[in-house]
């Protein structure tokens, strides 16, 4: 994706909120002149992707190279390469510190000599005490506002947006790319590589389902379609989602998932499972980003296990209260929105901000440049906690959020010898189950699409004990189905019986490859804090 340049000098300004009125006229008109979901049919666009997808894959002869098609250039940004090491953790814990005691010693200036002229925040300080981050309470929004020698006025513009913050906001969102080491999109190998990880990505909930989510956000053009899913699944294959999921919280400073600032919980009035975001409990540059971003994939990925079938979508809820600008991570919302509009497309259902204080509207005013407009609608803004019962039951509300709920975030940390713990051969095995049961799946495919593309059924194949081929897919059945299925709250919806994209039997290959892969994935996912709790449906 790029991020479109933001002239920011002009949203800070009150001419800059005349154009903004301006841009949401012509948003508008765009999304009337742009097809909606019901002009498109699902089904001849889902056939087409697929066959865009294999042939741009596997034809030796493609229309356009993998490295044409997507226009620029990658390389290894693994995540387990850029882990954190404990000579950096100790570094980091001594900025850390002295970040925290600054942080507490203006918090302690400001209650003993608040500004009169800052608005007041009333808040409970029982509530306020359940959310604490080191050795501090949440502050009002106005109390960390630094002030110079030469006071200025209030307004509403985020005065801490430097430089650097601006040049950020204006450039690319692509990564820093080292010259030495861009990765050649056409070998075979790792177009082999993009295929497997799609249906590992693809394995909790079909891998149609998957397709879909691209095609609908790109509004059934198949073309954005299917570059818009290449990027995702070339950025998982670089930043080796699969290897984070697999290492989990070990490899992630505690201290992201202990502070409480983000955490899943109940569903709501539409079935939405609530992700709760603490804002301020974030602090800019207490920990390098690159532990905030593996924290925040590992959740997205912990919380597509937890999905509801029926309403695979997710509901937000960010506390805004305490909230000032050392929570103002531009970086980080930079890598955010990128997640939720390129890599995790269609899994927003809906976002509550919830009582912003009056300092946020600057920095709203740009972050709103950089969101899509579809995704912009799924923002709503809530002045008080008591409008969060609109959207969630009252009973399923935390209490420091107005709900009657009891439920206080506690972290269980990590333990090694409570993860699991499967033997290579255990591992194997069902390996070779799951590649046998997508070679079934496979292969029906190709059926389906084999007059289409120019394309052998044996490079779409995964080896079977290094031989490719269907030669031993006939007893899938019998191997998936020794397997006790997981709760059907977690199944695809194609595997659960939906007929909408296909014959019965097409379901039955489905249902058996998401077996296939839940036998595997149990043997090879790291467990997470909704494992030790119960959260999570396997």
């Amino acid at each position: 994706m790029i991020i479109p340049k933001v002239n920011i000098k002009n949203i800070l300004t009150s001419e800059g909120s005349n154009n903004e009125k301006t841009k949401e006229i012509n948003v508008k008109e765009q999304e009337k002149a742009s097809p909606s979901p019901k002009e498109y049919n699902k089904e001849e666009c889902l056939n087409n992707l697929w066959i865009e997808l294999i042939s741009c894959l596997f034809d030796e002869n493609p229309k356009t190279t993998l490295k044409d098609l997507m226009a620029k250039k990658y390389s290894n940004h693994s995540y387990l390469e850029r882990k954190t090491t404990v000579d950096s953790v100790n570094s980091n814990s001594t900025v850390e510190n002295s970040k925290k005691k600054t942080y507490n010693e203006h918090l302690s200036v400001n209650d003993a000599n608040p500004n009169p002229s800052s608005p007041t925040v009333t808040q409970n300080n029982s509530k306020r005490n359940l959310f604490k981050i080191g050795g501090h309470s949440r502050s009002n929004s106005c109390s960390s506002v630094k002030k110079g020698k030469n006071e200025k006025a209030l307004t509403n513009e985020p005065e801490n947006f430097t430089s650097d913050d601006e040049a950020l906001f204006n450039s690319s969102s692509q990564e820093e790319i080292d010259a030495h080491a861009v990765i050649n999109l056409d070998t075979k190998e790792f177009k082999h590589k993009i295929w497997e990880c799609l249906f590992w990505t693809a394995g909790i909930e079909g891998v149609e389902t998957l397709l879909l989510r691209f095609i609908v956000a790109r509004k059934g053009k198949v073309n954005d379609a299917l570059k818009m899913l290449l990027n995702a699944l070339i950025w998982r294959v670089t930043y080796d989602i699969e290897g984070l999921c697999r290492k989990g919280e070990r490899i992630i400073d505690e201290n992201e998932f202990s502070c409480g600032k983000v955490y899943f919980y109940k569903y709501d009035k539409e079935g939405r499972f609530v992700t709760y975001i603490h804002v301020s409990k974030h602090i800019k540059d207490v920990r390098p980003q690159v532990e905030t971003e593996k924290m925040t994939i590992l959740s997205m990925e912990t919380v597509r296990l937890i999905l509801n079938k029926e309403n695979p979508t997710a509901c937000m809820v960010f506390d805004m209260n305490g909230f000032s600008m050392q929570n103002m991570d531009y970086g980080f919302i930079r890598f955010l929105l990128n997640c939720f509009q390129n890599y995790y497309p269609e899994m927003l259902g809906v976002a509550l901000i919830v009582g912003a204080p009056w300092i946020f509207h600057g920095c709203w005013k740009i972050i709103k440049q950089l969101l899509d407009p579809v995704v912009a609608n799924k923002v709503i803004f809530i002045k008080d906690k008591s409008e969060i019962k609109e959207y969630i039951d009252e009973s399923e509300i935390p209490e420091c959020l107005g709900g009657t709920n009891k439920f206080n975030f506690t972290y269980i940390p990590y333990k090694e010898e409570e993860d699991v713990n499967c033997s290579e051969e255990e591992i194997n095995t069902a390996k070779r189950n799951w590649n046998i049961a997508k070679n079934r799946y496979i292969k029906e495919i190709y059926e389906l699409y084999k007059s289409q593309i120019n394309v052998k059924l044996d490079d779409l194949l995964f080896k079977i004990d290094d031989k490719p081929g269907c030669d031993e897919i006939n007893n899938i059945s019998d191997i998936v189905n020794e397997a006790s299925s997981p709760s059907a709250c977690s199944a695809p919806s194609s595997a659960s019986g939906d007929d909408s994209y296909g014959n019965s039997l097409m379901r039955q290959y489905e249902k058996e490859l998401y077996n296939a892969f839940v036998e595997y994935d149990k043997c090879t996912r790291s467990r997470t804090y909704y494992h030790r709790v119960g959260f999570t449906h396997y």
